[in-house]
Formats: structure tokens, sequence, C-alpha cells
């Protein structure tokens, strides 16, 4: 994100959006962000195709989901705090991380379980975003959650912001799925674009990816004189 880039955010931020605190999630406060994202993602298309129209079960699954995804340590949460109150999550992790391991899939049966008959139905859905992972190495960025009492003040922008600028800061490719429209939108103007649609059990996915910027040089590099003249 360039500066000029920077300085729009800035100012087309609404005053909470600029007044959070964006910091790591510490792993204490793991399962707090998995609840959090289960009740701001309770009514996306795919949640509620998956799990159907009943909302309680639909959050105890997902919060039973999200829970297992956040846990490992190569999970990196990003929170955005107001106070001592998260209020947003952004999580990624690396592509060499992007397919559950071995401990989680161990983890996963209760989820299962409690999703009753429409537990195929969740693995369905994530076979077919796994099959779409690109070859490429990238950071894998979702869930992205925002507690609905504050969405639309800057929040999600904010964490945005935060997680892109580590792309470009470390070089490297970002991507992600959404299920929602808007969404595609406000990816977009964090530099990722679609690479490809498709239908999943019936909902419309997009598949967003934003390419690895070049690593600016140190200042001290870039002001360093070339070699004297032969």
């Amino acid at each position: 994100m360039t500066h000029r880039d920077s300085a729009t955010m800035r100012r087309s931020t609404p005053v909470l959006g600029r007044e959070v605190l964006i910091t790591p999630v510490p792993p204490a406060q793991r399962a707090t962000a998995a609840l959090l994202a289960a009740r701001a993602m309770q009514d996306n298309p795919m949640h509620v195709a998956v799990l159907g129209p009943d909302l309680s079960r639909r959050v105890e699954v997902m919060n039973r989901a999200f829970g297992v995804l956040l846990a490992p340590a190569h999970r990196h949460v990003l929170g955005a705090w107001h106070g001592d109150r998260l209020v947003g999550i952004a999580a990624s992790t690396s592509s060499r991380h992007c397919q559950p391991d071995r401990g989680q899939w161990l983890r996963f049966p209760p989820t299962l379980l409690r999703a009753g008959w429409r537990g195929p139905r969740l693995l369905r859905w994530l076979a077919a975003w796994s099959r779409r992972d690109p070859a490429v190495p990238h950071s894998h960025l979702g869930p992205v959650a925002v507690d609905p009492l504050v969405r639309g003040q800057g929040v999600g922008s904010r964490l945005l912001a935060e997680y892109v600028g580590g792309l470009d800061r470390d070089g490297k490719a970002g991507y992600l799925e959404t299920d929602e429209a808007e969404n595609v939108r406000l990816y977009r103007r964090f530099g990722f674009e679609v690479v490809a649609r498709a239908d999943v059990l019936g909902v419309p996915n997009w598949f967003m990816l934003r390419p690895a910027q070049p690593v600016p040089l140190p200042a001290a590099v870039r002001r360093s004189p070339g070699p004297p003249p032969t």
C-alpha cells in the first residue's frame, strides 16, 4: 500500500476504525476470536447453505470449527481492540499450512457430530475451497470478521491495511475466498483481484489473489552512491 493510499484510508476511516488498536490475538484469547467470527458470520450465505436455518446451530458449529482453525501456533490472528474488547479479527497462515493437519482433523469430529446430517455438506464446502488453493506460495487470509455492533465503522479496513502492509514488507502474495459480493469490493480496495468464481453448494463464491509486491529497499540503500567513475 502506497503512502497516498494510506493517507486516503485514514481520511475515509470512521472514528472508531481510527481508534482501535491492531495487535495479535494471544493464544488465551483465541476462543474469544472464534466465537466472534461465528457470530459475525452467522448469516453468511455459505453458513446458511451448509448448516441450514437454525441460527443457534450455525453459531455453535462454526464456533467449534473456527476454534479448531484458529488454535494452532502457525495461525496468525490479528485482533482489533477497542479498549479491552475484541471487535474484529483477521486470521492468516502460510500456504504450507492451508490444509488442516492431522491434529486439527482429530479435533474436528465433535464439529461434524454437532452438524448432524449436514456434516458431509461442511466437508464438501471445505474440499471445494481447498481444491482452488493457488499453487504459488502465499499467505492465506481468513476468517476476517467484525463484531456486527461496530460494522461499517472502519474496523475491517484497519485490519486489512495491517495485513496487506505485512504482505508488502515480506514480499508475499495474499489469497482469500469470500461468499459475499460486497466483500469483493472491499478486498479490491486492498489490491486483491478475482481469479476465479464458482458456485459451491449453490452459493456464488469468489477466489481472490493479491500478487506479491517488490520488497522496498531500505532508505540507506536507496541513498547510497554508485561506484566512482573509472
